[in-house]
């Protein structure tokens, strides 16, 4: 056997007087790999192969079509009615934009404003996300939490308030069939045609440090203002909110 370079190697030393084995001797490869052959090329799928792979994918996304529509219908069917003016709002805690969950229960002893969009991407949604954040320092200096619930994921949350500079919790029901408990229990999750995917509907639910909810409002398609989200709160907490 010869080096590269045309020099033969060295001869083999024995360990312990064992003789190296007669294929090694002659230098014969033990493998293609070590005689720096390819391996075998890889299979190409025929036509019949083809058509085969094509109808398994055909109908793995019909089934899943179907499972998801199935699984909105079922939600569908099986929502609440809108939240009312004197009931116990129900607790949640949910995936938070910024790492970790955000929970009602956490804001016990202090009023709430839950504000519910369809989603951070659309462009209405955003005009409101901004309207809640122009009367993010009003509430505050109220004393009221802002919780804000869409149904997006936290990555998307973040990176979208992010960019609008949005300093308030946004809270993450994920846009799958079967992940809304929040919007059902309130009522919101697929309340009205204007939405038709598996999202919330606009609206603001005003909480008092008690739990209870104080006023109600489903603006579904349309952007509620600051000084009408301002409005609402003052109304709700001094008993005259009401619904719808």
């Amino acid at each position: 056997m010869w080096t590269p370079c045309g020099a033969p190697w060295p001869a083999r030393a024995t360990s312990r007087g064992v003789k190296p084995s007669a294929r090694a001797e002659s230098g014969a490869p033990t493998s293609g790999l070590a005689a720096g052959r390819p391996g075998p090329a890889p299979h190409a799928l025929g036509a019949r192969e083809r058509r085969r792979l094509r109808r398994l994918l055909v109908a793995s996304a019909i089934a899943l079509t179907i499972l998801v529509a199935a699984g909105v219908a079922v939600e569908r069917a099986a929502r609440t009615p809108l939240i009312r003016v004197g009931q116990l709002a129900p607790d949640f805690s949910l995936p938070a934009a910024e790492g970790g969950t955000g929970s009602l229960a956490a804001q016990r002893g202090r009023p709430v404003l839950l504000a519910f969009v369809p989603s951070v991407l659309c462009d209405f949604c955003q005009r409101q996300l901004l309207a809640l954040q122009e009367a993010s320092p009003a509430l505050r200096a109220r004393g009221v939490a802002l919780l804000v619930v869409s149904t997006d994921t936290p990555a998307v949350q973040r990176a979208v308030a992010d960019r609008l500079g949005l300093d308030y919790p946004i809270l993450s029901e994920a846009p799958t069939a079967g992940q809304h408990p929040v919007g059902s229990a309130y009522g919101v999750y697929h309340r009205v045609a204007h939405h038709a995917g598996p999202v919330n509907a606009d609206a603001l639910v005003v909480i008092d440090a008690a739990g209870i909810v104080r006023a109600v409002r489903v603006r579904p398609g349309r952007v509620i203002p600051a000084g009408e989200i301002l409005a609402l709160v003052s109304r709700g907490l001094a008993g005259a909110g009401g619904d719808g």
